[in-house]
């Protein structure tokens, strides 16, 4: 016997086809393009809404502070995925350029936005986590409504 463990070859490959598989592709259209820009859109403004219903029902004082301290960081890690994935996306022209601009200002905001009510709940302010989460509902508006626009 080799001393190889059986199977570890397989293990390897798989790991090599999931890290494959996170490498954002290059859009060789501007159609293409604003798909993906949409396709992101709609998973940030996801990640925005569940911390939203996370942040109103620690202010109505429904969920622990561990438990939505666990949910806004998911979310937020949810959006910087989204976000990051994005934009490595290389835009095929000018037009592009502008859509990675639009969007990456919302993805911007909506990270600090969620960025802002993870830190307060992992402080144990839950209480006030619809005071730090007030940009949420304006962020996940121009979130949807560019994705709408990019959709259509």
């Amino acid at each position: 016997m080799s001393g190889r463990r059986p199977g570890a070859g397989l293990v390897a490959a798989v790991v090599v086809l999931v890290l494959l598989a996170g490498c954002a592709g290059s859009s060789r259209t501007d159609e293409d393009y604003r798909r993906k820009a949409a396709n992101t859109a709609e998973a940030a403004v996801s990640a925005v809404n569940t911390a939203r219903i996370g942040v109103q029902a620690a202010g109505e004082g429904r969920v622990t502070g561990p438990y939505v301290s666990t949910l806004l960081g998911e979310a937020e890690t949810d959006l910087l995925d989204a976000q990051s994935s994005f934009e490595s996306r290389q835009p095929p022209s000018l037009e592009a350029d502008d859509v990675r601009d639009r969007l990456g200002e919302i993805l911007n905001d909506a990270a600090d936005a969620l960025a802002q009510v993870r830190i307060a709940a992992r402080r144990g302010q839950v209480q006030d986590l619809p005071a730090a989460g007030r940009d949420l509902p304006s962020v996940a508006q121009r979130l949807d409504r560019l994705e709408k626009e990019l959709s259509a």
